[in-house]
């Protein structure tokens, strides 16, 4: 029995789909699709005799998270009980509703957790556009996965999406950015902490593009500044040598070794500045006449280029 738990149904898919190529690299499967809301009617499928044919059989569960009480009991009597004919995949976004279950599968080694990478991981998330290229069996060009990245943002329904649209319409060859700009239009969202890395990279024309990005997808800009300044903030702890906890911060070992590499970015004194201009801003947003989205991209870019 194996649980595949995570947020995204589509990487939960995806999991899944990567075990059931494992399996028929064996021999022939049989797949029996299911969803909790089908079993609430049918109740628990025989899971002790094989296909007639002699197939290895599978049983998948979508929507694992709903199952019932009674129909988790009943996998959980079937992990006490002798070895089935049948192989269990559950997919679940959570773990609450069967947490006994979830634990008896991950003790037995089956639990198996789905997350996209974290905001500051770019390689992993270029590695997911990439895994989304193969699922098409296309190849895609080192500029078109970060212009798929640009569109969609770190959103993996949004990514999928988006690389479907340009292989749909680019029928062979490799996928260029230009392909992918030609077929996709808009900024997606990557999410505040990714403006901020990219106004602490000293990258203005991206940090711009990235911040764009943020505000069309309707993010505050209160909210947006209060990342950019958390950040800033974490990057003056960390080049003054201050413990992050007494700074009331949290930050892990990752993101530490990121923060000192982004604390030599600046300069002699830019860090003093790039709080005060992130400080103007604020009181900008909140009392000042300049939109809201002049006075964000105005103290970004501002930070952003080097003295």
């Amino acid at each position: 029995m194996y649980l595949f738990a995570g947020a995204e149904e589509l990487l939960r898919r995806r999991a899944a789909a990567g075990l059931l190529e494992e399996l028929r690299a064996e021999g022939p499967v049989e797949v029996v699709d299911l969803r909790a809301s089908d079993l609430r009617e049918q109740g628990l499928p025989d899971l002790y005799t094989g296909s007639l044919f002699g197939d290895r059989r599978v049983v998948v569960i979508r929507d694992a998270h709903e199952l019932p009480a009674d129909i988790t009991a009943g996998l959980a009597a079937v992990l006490d009980g002798p070895t089935p004919d049948t192989l269990v995949i559950l997919l679940a976004s959570g773990t609450g509703r069967i947490m006994k279950l979830a634990k008896r599968i991950k003790a037995a080694g089956g639990r198996v957790d789905v997350a996209p990478p974290r905001d500051w991981e770019d390689r992993k998330w270029a590695g997911l556009v990439r895994d989304e290229f193969a699922q098409h069996h296309r190849k895609a060009a080192a500029g078109a996965i970060e212009a798929i990245l640009s569109h969609a943002g770190l959103d993996v329904g949004q990514i999928a999406e988006k690389v479907s649209q340009v292989v749909s319409r680019v029928p062979s060859g490799t996928i260029s950015a230009e392909h992918v700009d030609s077929v996709v239009v808009g900024h997606g969202s990557r999410g505040s902490f990714a403006v901020a890395d990219a106004m602490c990279q000293r990258r203005p024309a991206r940090a711009l593009e990235l911040l764009r990005g943020v505000l069309e997808s309707g993010d505050d800009p209160v909210m947006v500044l209060g990342a950019l300044v958390y950040r800033v903030r974490s990057i003056v702890a960390v080049a003054g040598g201050v413990d992050p906890a007494d700074a009331g911060l949290r930050i892990s070992k990752g993101q530490l070794h990121h923060l000192h590499g982004a604390a030599r970015n600046f300069g002699s004194g830019e860090l003093t500045h790039a709080m005060r201009t992130l400080a103007d801003a604020d009181v900008e947003l909140k009392s000042g006449d300049l939109p809201p989205q002049f006075a964000i991209e105005r103290a970004v870019v501002d930070i952003a280029t080097p003295a």
